[in-house]
């Protein structure tokens, strides 16, 4: 295979952990039982939605869960994978603005993704092995993998073991995860802290929601200005139409020993884009007119 193939995968990868992770889903919840299942059963678990909805954290419970009936934990990750589009000579073209990945990397991203979930399939059959995904969507953030295309991934997406979950936090939950994300920004524990989005950017997002909402006709009469988790939970699962899915409504505020990136068990592999990968994908990205790329990631809700 070529370097930007393998570039995909690193396999056996170890992060730095300060605090071993540990679960801390109460015994007896919903939550528990959800991640369970799919820790048991499923070959695909993707954690859709907003930033501040606890997706990082769910991800870390998940592998431990996974991990402790045995099975062998991969990871795809839209913070991880965008950093690869993220070179000198790329942001002078497509600079970051206020926080945001410029739309041109973001669907870059997007057209690297199923071509890598097909690999990792292909490469490791053995159902021991489990991809665990954090994909925000919002934003064309990895909405590729929800929308239906006559490809090799398709079956995989479209599979009864793989599943999609939403994290629909109350109010209550919702904001005492913002809190600890300014606290992270402010004095980071891990690496990986310090790519989190900002709050303003958390706000921007919902906003976003709002406007899908709209868009898809199923918004409220009265248009809320704060997160709303019914409201939320309503666009992802239009979002999710053709994808198995679930929605976990969460009311427990789940406070993690040390941070939420800290995985205390091996990680078989993570899917990252090789130096190929990224310019067979900034290829297709950049061989589209400006209007049709702008177009396109703006009607991301579009599934």
């Amino acid at each position: 295979m070529r370097r930007g193939r393998n570039a995909s995968h690193t396999d056996a990868c170890q992060y730095p952990v300060k605090v071993a992770a540990e679960l801390i889903l109460r015994s007896g919840s919903t939550l528990l039982e959800e991640l369970s299942r799919a820790a048991l059963y499923d070959r695909c678990v993707f954690f859709a939605g907003l930033p501040g909805v606890g997706k990082t954290l769910l991800v870390q419970q998940l592998a431990l869960l996974a991990h402790g009936v045995g099975r062998r934990v991969h990871l795809l990750q839209w913070d991880v994978a965008r950093l690869a589009f993220e070179t000198p000579g790329l942001l002078a073209r497509y600079p970051e603005v206020d926080g945001v990945t410029h739309a041109a990397l973001r669907k870059a991203v997007g057209v690297w993704v199923r071509d890598a979930v097909q690999r990792w399939d292909l490469a490791y059959p053995d159902p021991g092995n489990l991809l665990i995904g954090e994909t925000p969507l919002i934003g064309n953030r990895l909405i590729e993998l929800v929308r239906i295309h006559d490809d090799a991934a398709e079956r995989l997406l479209q599979s009864a073991r793989t599943e999609f979950l939403v994290p629909a936090p109350s109010r209550r939950v919702r904001a005492a995860i913002e809190e600890a994300r300014a606290r992270e920004m402010e004095r980071p524990s891990h690496a990986r802290e310090v790519a989190n989005a900002p709050l303003g950017l958390v706000q921007a997002q919902w906003t976003q929601v709002l406007e899908a909402a709209s868009l898809l006709d199923i918004a409220p009469p009265e248009r809320p200005t704060e997160y709303e988790p019914r409201l939320y939970a309503a666009v992802y699962a239009r979002l999710l139409c053709h994808r198995r899915h679930r929605v976990l409504f969460i009311d427990d505020v789940l406070i993690p020993r040390g941070s939420a990136y800290a995985l205390d068990v091996p990680i078989q592999s993570e899917l990252r884009p090789g130096v190929d990968d990224v310019r067979e994908a900034m290829a297709v990205v950049d061989n589209w007119p400006p209007d049709q790329l702008a177009r396109s990631v703006e009607r991301w809700y579009a599934v």
